[in-house]
């Protein structure tokens, strides 16, 4: 477990208080393709944008915190309000490449062609904001270190940014607006 994530996991846990408990439902996104994982499924397709498509087995839904008296969800950043004036990281709940095992499948050239591809075709479906509204429905806002935002204060937007190791990655993002 990486280092980020375990002291993620360790702040969350401290924010289950005044009856909100700590349940971590994260989105899983199912794609077509053949392949035991997303590189291997967009390899099958040919890296055709068109030809990968989500399954109905996805799942979208995100959240850290759930009130059982008042049916709310949070989400929980490790953040002080004050930090999030610019655009931060929401979640990145599509596919990308993170380990080197992965860059092994493909190089970079044709994987950054590939997501920006697929985010230009998709961003023009719908299915960019169909995906960043399902995420985000259920939460009323997001729980930060030093407070709460409700959603209404917050404004969310789904964009590609270079990641790790040269790998493109499509990202949700939020800010304070």
């Amino acid at each position: 477990m990486q280092t980020r994530s375990f002291t993620g996991a360790k702040f969350e846990k401290t924010m289950a208080k005044q009856g909100w408990r700590l349940v971590s439902v994260s989105p899983k996104l199912q794609w077509n393709g053949v392949g035991r994982n997303n590189i291997q499924k967009i390899k099958s397709v040919g890296y055709d944008p068109k030809k990968f498509l989500i399954t109905p087995r996805s799942f979208f839904e995100k959240y850290d915190l759930f009130h059982p008296v008042s049916k709310k969800y949070r989400e929980v950043k490790k953040y002080y309000i004050s930090q999030i004036h610019d655009w931060t990281l929401y979640s990145e709940p599509y596919f990308k490449i993170a380990t080197n095992s992965q860059k092994k499948f493909v190089d970079s050239k044709t994987y950054n062609n590939f997501v920006d591809d697929f985010y230009n075709l998709n961003l023009k479906s719908g299915l960019i904001s169909n995906i960043q509204n399902e995420m985000t429905k259920l939460t009323e806002g997001i729980q930060f270190i030093d407070g709460f935002l409700p959603k209404s204060e917050l404004e969310f937007r789904t964009t590609v940014l270079d990641g790790w190791s040269g790998y493109k990655r499509i990202t949700i993002q939020f800010r304070k607006k």
